[in-house]
């Protein structure tokens, strides 16, 4: 148990020599100069180096002393007050010529431990020192210099540092992923019709039933693209009806084929890609002149457009069914992604948030492609 005494203004301050102690011979407790007296059997004596297991003191050698264990009182001066610790020792050895006495501490991990290590801990450190909120003062004398008092604030520095990088990190995520699920709540709508990748230009299907007798290859505009040979003997011929190229060709010289049936896709002369969307009327209201329209390929490219570029093919027709629309992508989509599906969303998010969540996206992005 420990105590605190008064000591009053009138007390002298010792002087104490700065000069560090060696190492406690049996122990791995480094011992250290710290200010402080112990008495033992009435008797005072000066202490010259203090650790968690052992001590050093100075004074006159009382005869027997080295007989038992001993309870010794151990005084810390803080000017006005007295700190005192009662510790049980056992004294190694005790030169009366010298008057040098070496305690160990009976019991090291006894009652005495906590408060012990405390003084010791914030002596190091040059901290202030607070007992139970009762005593408070700093060391009174010279820090150990050299390198440990140069690291201790750089160290603290930077664990200050990884505390506010840490606190700014998470406080971005959770502002980006707010941002992120309110966008993809109540501003992001996926359209929920078929789209698909086709190519621009005329498809031209079979005007009747019979079999596909001739197929030319490389014709030029108004000539014979092919000629379907009826059941009743009647030949249908279609020609090339532009200055373009056949893109792709569904239906082989000799196949049988019915009405309706597409027999060649052919390419317009800007050439591309474009997609084409079975909007529904939950897809045309969430249409508005500020909505950005993104659409996700199949080989996994985004493109954003806008309303500007979306033609419906069907205007004017009952607002109650689907329209189906034409969508031309900013940049020319890989001719990998042709007849293949495409997912179309409209975009409202206001651009505060869309603004947030780009970055965040960015930031993603730049983490998972970078390489140390």
């Amino acid at each position: 148990m420990s105590n605190i005494e008064h000591a009053g203004p009138e007390r002298i301050q010792d002087g104490f020599s700065p000069q560090a102690s060696d190492l406690h011979s049996g122990n791995e407790h480094p011992s250290i100069n710290f200010p402080f007296n112990v008495v033992i059997d009435g008797r005072s004596y000066e202490g010259v180096s203090l650790s968690m297991a052992a001590a050093k003191i100075t004074g006159l050698v009382a005869p027997g002393l080295t007989q038992g264990t001993r309870l010794a009182m151990f005084r810390f001066d803080f000017g006005t007050f007295l700190f005192s610790l009662p510790i049980a020792v056992i004294i190694d050895k005790a030169n009366a010529d010298t008057g040098e006495i070496d305690l160990t501490y009976a019991e090291p991990a006894g009652p005495h431990m906590p408060q012990l290590r405390y003084l010791l801990n914030a002596w190091l450190a040059g901290d202030v020192i607070n007992l139970h909120d009762i005593l408070q003062a700093k060391s009174r004398l010279p820090r150990m210099g050299g390198n440990q008092q140069s690291h201790a604030p750089s160290r603290r520095l930077a664990a200050r540092f990884m505390g506010v990088a840490i606190s700014v990190v998470a406080s971005a995520l959770l502002v980006f992923g707010a941002s992120w699920l309110i966008a993809a709540r109540l501003y992001q709508h996926d359209v929920e019709g078929p789209s698909m990748a086709v190519w621009t230009g005329p498809l031209l299907r079979a005007t009747t039933s019979g079999q596909l007798s001739f197929f030319a290859q490389n014709p030029s505009n108004a000539q014979p693209l092919y000629t379907i040979e009826s059941a009743s003997g009647a030949s249908v011929t279609t020609v090339l009806p532009c200055d373009c190229a056949v893109r792709e060709q569904y239906a082989t010289q000799g196949a049988t084929v019915l009405a309706g049936e597409p027999i060649a896709q052919l390419n317009s002369p800007d050439g591309g890609l474009v997609v084409e969307a079975l909007l529904t009327p939950s897809d045309l209201n969430a249409l508005s002149d500020t909505a950005t329209i993104v659409m996700t390929a199949a080989d996994g490219t985004v493109h954003r457009v806008n309303l500007n570029n979306v033609k419906t093919k069907n205007a004017g027709a009952d607002p109650s069914s689907a329209m189906l629309a034409t969508i031309k992508p900013g940049a020319a989509l890989a001719p990998s992604n042709a007849n293949k599906p495409v997912r179309v969303t409209i975009d409202t998010t206001p651009a505060p948030i869309a603004a947030i969540t780009d970055v965040g996206t960015e930031a993603f992005s730049f983490l998972k492609n970078w390489k140390p």
